[in-house]
């Protein structure tokens, strides 16, 4: 079976599914009724399937199948040859729109007054479909692509064509905002010529200066980061290829008081009042 079939799996999983524990059921281009189910099924363990299932058909019950169906005819070459772990999986606007409730569900944004939120690297616009639909003013930046438009689109979401590079200032984005998320980040590999031998990745110079950009222009305070990275590759290790999280960048997190789970790359940031922040190691 190609790679990019429809039932094909990547062996990767994302950073949210290993977050969240939620294993693809169901060829992603069955109706969405089909798919519902079988989620459904996959949140046996969790206290509060019901809840997160109504939102779910809620959110689903939005969707511009239409637009969904044009796009997958329009790129139904190269996704029959993309990978499976391809830009191409979020056409499955099902599964990942239970992933951002659950991150939703996660942050609290389930409940309580509306917040404004900024979406770093917001892909195909998932997350803002669900903090819409939770009443709170989101914006979602990420480079130009026109699959992830035509899926937002179906989304009803607007995405802003921003490119977040290392030692350059965001423009200004209707902030300040409350909240400011970047989820599986990928805008932190630097591309090289040759990438499949050589992968180039910020510096704690180049994170810090992002993370002093947000905190002076961009968040209200008391206001909160939450940032979940992907694994990068280290080199070679005793003949095997070493992938892991920034270990450097969590260690500094954690210095500055964010809480952070190692195994899953994630840093949570809450912040009552501006203040310097030092992610260059002490010594």
């Amino acid at each position: 079976m190609p790679s990019g079939s429809p039932t094909a799996y990547a062996a990767r999983k994302t950073d949210d599914e290993w977050n969240f524990g939620v294993s693809k059921v169901s060829p992603i281009d069955d109706p969405l009724d089909k798919r519902l189910e079988g989620l459904e099924r996959r949140l046996v363990l969790n206290r509060k399937r019901q809840e997160i299932m109504g939102h779910l058909r809620n959110l689903m019950a939005l969707v511009d199948t239409d637009q969904i169906e044009a796009a997958r005819r329009e790129y139904a070459d190269r996704i029959q040859r993309a990978s499976a772990d391809s830009r191409y999986k979020y056409r499955d606007v099902a599964y990942y729109t239970l992933q951002k409730l659950l991150l939703a569900y996660k942050l609290g944004l389930n409940r309580g007054v509306p917040h404004s939120v900024l979406d770093i690297g917001t892909g195909a616009g998932h997350f803002p479909f669900v903090c819409r639909y939770f009443g709170h003013h989101v914006v979602g930046i990420d480079i130009r692509n026109s699959f992830y438009d035509r899926i937002a689109g179906s989304l009803g979401v607007d995405r802003t064509h921003v490119a977040v590079e290392p030692g350059k200032l965001l423009p200004y984005l209707g902030g300040p905002f409350d909240l400011i998320t970047a989820c599986a980040i990928t805008f932190s590999e630097i591309r090289t010529s040759n990438r499949r031998k050589s992968r180039i990745y910020w510096s704690l110079a180049e994170w810090q200066f992002l993370l002093d950009d947000l905190m002076a222009h961009q968040l209200r305070y008391p206001g909160r980061l939450y940032l979940t990275l992907n694994k990068q590759w280290h080199g070679r290790f005793f003949g095997f290829d070493l992938l892991s999280f920034d270990r450097q960048l969590l260690t500094m997190a954690a210095r500055n008081g964010a809480i952070v789970h190692r195994s899953k790359g994630t840093i949570d940031l809450s912040l009552a009042s501006r203040r310097p922040l030092s992610l260059q190691p002490s010594g």
